[in-house]
């Protein structure tokens, strides 16, 4: 198996959730060993962060990563898990302030921009790092776990810790042989709970949020229409996927309850230390 970038750049624009500015961002094909690059290109000389984990930087609500000048980029999960759904392993992508767009709360608009593009085989082979001995992390009742494998597979499990009537449990299982991220995984929506938009808004996130952007789960019912019926978790393992593109590609079998972006950034690490 060999490296892959895409076959030719776009460029797609949309509301940055938090900020609610308007976002552009523009990926390119990189050369191979280049792995996933951000370009801070509203800034001159433009700034370049890295997406590796241990140039993250907060985790409320996104994940953002910082340089060692100090500049950031945040909401980088979703595309961040569309390049790695999608099987590309080197691409820079050009972004015009600090945050990414949201689009639909999904990763669809970008998955299905790369799959229309097409990609091009390099001439470099893809390696994958491996684990040696399970990996677990825990955060209040929340957990990550990890078990070697010689693919990548995830299990994730969204709690109903809202103890909301109409809702229940979630679980959803994804892998790259039998499953497909492009109609599977991209389409799952962000989502919050409407007994938190008012707190949200007055720490200054979710400023551009409106039903366009994802999903709200109000104590009668959901708003706008569900896609799918585990439509939550698959959510929660599609920010899992991006969040952990931060590392090598690698093979596990990786298994989470409760998952965030603070809980998958740690496992992250905690994985990195573990593969080789």
């Amino acid at each position: 198996m060999y490296q892959k970038t895409i076959l030719n750049g776009f460029t797609l624009d949309g509301i940055a959730i938090h900020s609610g500015n308007l976002s552009e961002i523009t990926l390119h094909s990189a050369q191979p060993n280049t792995g996933i690059v951000f370009r801070r290109v509203d800034v001159d000389p433009y700034e370049i962060i890295e997406a590796k984990i241990g140039n993250v930087s907060n985790t409320e609500r996104c994940t953002q990563l910082k340089n060692k000048h100090g500049y950031t980029v945040s909401m980088v999960e979703h595309t961040m898990s569309a390049v790695r759904g999608m099987g590309i392993d080197n691409v820079i992508i050009d972004v015009n302030g600090e945050e990414l767009p949201i689009f639909d709360g999904s990763s669809t608009h970008i998955a299905a921009k790369i799959s229309e593009v097409g990609h091009l085989q390099q001439e470099v082979k893809k390696t994958y790092l491996h684990l040696q001995q399970k990996v677990r992390v825990e955060h209040g009742n929340s957990f990550l776990e990890a078990y070697p494998s010689s693919m990548i597979s995830y299990c994730v499990c969204f709690k109903n810790e809202h103890k909301i009537a109409y809702l229940s449990d979630q679980i959803s299982n994804f892998n790259f042989i039998e499953n497909d991220y492009l109609t599977d995984i991209a389409p799952a929506r962000t989502f919050c709970f409407e007994e938190e938009i008012m707190y949200l808004r007055s720490k200054g996130l979710i400023q551009g949020a409106s039903l366009e952007h994802g999903i709200v789960v109000g104590n009668k019912e959901i708003h706008p229409n569900l896609r799918f019926h585990d439509e939550l978790s698959r959510h929660k393992l599609l920010d899992l996927i991006g969040d952990l593109a931060l590392n090598p590609s690698f093979h596990a079998k990786i298994i989470g309850s409760g998952t965030s972006h603070y809980l998958n950034t740690v496992f992250a690490r905690e994985l990195l230390n573990n593969l080789i």
